[in-house]
């Protein structure tokens, strides 16, 4: 877990280093945030030597650092959250039909397409509040 910690530091340093590759600055402070948590995190879990405690600490780490991964994937990329959802939407779809583009279903030789039904026609209002005309 320290090893993707350092990673996250390091790109954090890269990005102070090259200030132009950060698109969305909001994005890369909250997971600068992040990274400083995981840190006092890490530190409280060495302290605290209850195994419970540990155990928290470990999986709250590994949530923030997927927090932070996709943040300063974000703001590296200069996405928000709904063009990340619409993107990962995409992918899914391409992974699942295993191509780019749509299927297209092209009807066999001498096969004519089915015609569209006719709408039907609306029935007869007829009211229910008022007797029914006497004959």
């Amino acid at each position: 877990m320290q090893g993707v910690t350092t990673a996250l530091v390091a790109f954090i340093f890269f990005c102070v280093i090259f200030p132009d590759r950060v698109k969305n600055k909001t994005q890369y402070y909250a997971s600068l945030g992040m990274i400083c948590g995981i840190i006092v995190l890490d530190a409280l879990g060495f302290m605290i030597g209850a195994s419970a405690f540990r155990v928290f600490v470990y999986v709250a780490i590994a949530l923030l650092q997927i927090g932070a991964i996709v943040l300063l994937f974000m703001s590296a990329g200069g996405i928000s959250w709904m063009e990340l959802r619409g993107e990962l939407g995409n992918a899914y779809e391409v992974i699942r039909r295993g191509g780019e583009e749509k299927e297209v279903i092209i009807p066999l030789t001498g096969q004519v397409p089915k015609r569209k039904e006719e709408p039907v026609e609306p029935l007869e209002r007829i009211p229910i509040d008022e007797p029914p005309p006497s004959q």
